[in-house]
């Protein structure tokens, strides 16, 4: 049990070979995260709470409902959307680099 304790924090000094795209991005995408489950939870809360409350004849419950669904679904498709980008250019600076050399002939 600590041998596997141990290699789970040396795994942790090793280095990830992250670009800074990918860690920017990583950063992005959590606070997209956040935001979606804070939306979500908000769109329940006043769905509920200010059902009696009424804007332009509509209760503050569809409104909840008329803004939040959409917004939820353009977050989502942002994350999605910037997970495509990031895997699109990691796969392509792989595929630029030389995968057999020219050798010299002796």
């Amino acid at each position: 049990m600590a041998g596997r304790f141990q290699n789970r924090l040396a795994e942790l000094d090793t280095p990830d070979h992250a670009t800074d795209e990918e860690e920017i991005w990583s950063l992005i995408r959590l606070s997209l995260v956040i935001i979606r489950i804070v939306l979500f939870v908000a769109i329940i809360a006043i769905s509920e709470l200010m059902e009696s409350y009424y804007i332009s004849n509509l209760s503050m419950a569809l409104w909840a409902l008329i803004i939040g669904i959409p917004l939820f679904i353009l977050i989502s498709w942002g994350i999605v959307l910037g997970d495509r980008i990031i895997k699109k250019q990691a796969v392509t600076d792989e595929e630029t680099a030389v995968l057999r050399p020219i050798q010299e002939r002796v």
